[in-house]
């Protein structure tokens, strides 16, 4: 059964949704989404977590200052507090995309509210080696934004994934709001670099998780360059950028097989 509830956080209103028994799993959703991305995965883990995911901030039924820059330390206190609203626990994080960003904020500013870390195809493209081509490339996405407008900007962006046919593959996952995410959260998110001391400090177990279908996607470069710093393991995992969603059962149980490692960690 799943409840409902909302988060007050910093002027805005989260709507929160839990269902299941276990350990605290939290869910982040990335970019351009809400939570429904998490409805089947939520419902394949809730026998073995209580699983928790939410609407980001002034996206989908949750409030806030939808004009506003997305700002990513308020991101990471926002989820900060729904650890703290669902009891005393700190809570395994998974994210994915843009939430994997968001949870390596929490887990950088807030490490006693993380128990471990699964951090999934983050892009964060200007902390590798070779970021200009990266920065170029979502440089002329959000100049077609100016110009087009956003469908023709997530169009573009779009080519930059691997593995998926995104409108035949995850229909349901290409709904949202084009023009605020290009106007509000592309820039700030993709040009985000986590500071490696301060998860360093946290001493937060965690992972990198890169699909075996993502090919060499800039977000599988990613996830290898962040563990190859920190350092801490990059495991492959099953499908692509949204597998979690279209193949929920089989990404769970290779999720879980990652938090019981986490848990000898």
């Amino acid at each position: 059964m799943i409840s409902t509830f909302i988060v007050h956080s910093e002027n805005a209103d989260l709507a929160c949704y839990q269902e299941g028994q276990g350990p605290l799993l939290l869910l982040i959703v990335g970019g351009n989404g809400d939570s429904s991305r998490f409805i089947a995965l939520s419902a394949q883990l809730a026998d073995r977590y209580t699983v928790v995911r939410y609407d980001r901030r002034a996206n989908a039924r949750s409030g806030g200052d939808t004009g506003a820059e997305l700002d990513m330390a308020q991101q990471g206190r926002d989820a900060a507090a729904v650890i703290r609203a669902v009891g005393n626990q700190p809570a395994y994080v998974f994210g994915n995309s843009a939430g994997a960003n968001i949870a390596l904020k929490l887990t950088q500013d807030h490490p006693q509210l993380v128990r471990g870390l699964i951090d999934h195809e983050p892009p964060i493209t200007d902390f590798l080696p070779e970021a200009a081509p990266w920065r170029a490339f979502f440089d002329r996405v959000y100049d077609t934004y100016l110009r087009e407008g956003g469908e023709a900007a997530m169009r573009l962006f779009a080519t930059s994934f691997e593995g998926l046919a995104l409108n035949a593959d995850a229909p349901g996952d290409q709904d949202g709001d084009f023009e605020r995410f290009m106007a509000h959260e592309f820039r700030v998110i993709n040009s985000f670099v986590p500071d490696l001391d301060a998860l360093r400090r946290g001493g937060v177990p965690m992972v990198t998780a890169a699909g075996r279908a993502s090919g060499n996607a800039f977000y599988v470069q990613t996830a290898h360059e962040l563990a190859r710093q920190l350092p801490c393991p990059c495991i492959e995992v099953s499908g692509h950028h949204l597998s979690y969603a279209t193949d929920a059962a089989v990404f769970a149980d290779e999720l879980h097989h990652i938090i019981e490692t986490l848990k000898r960690a």
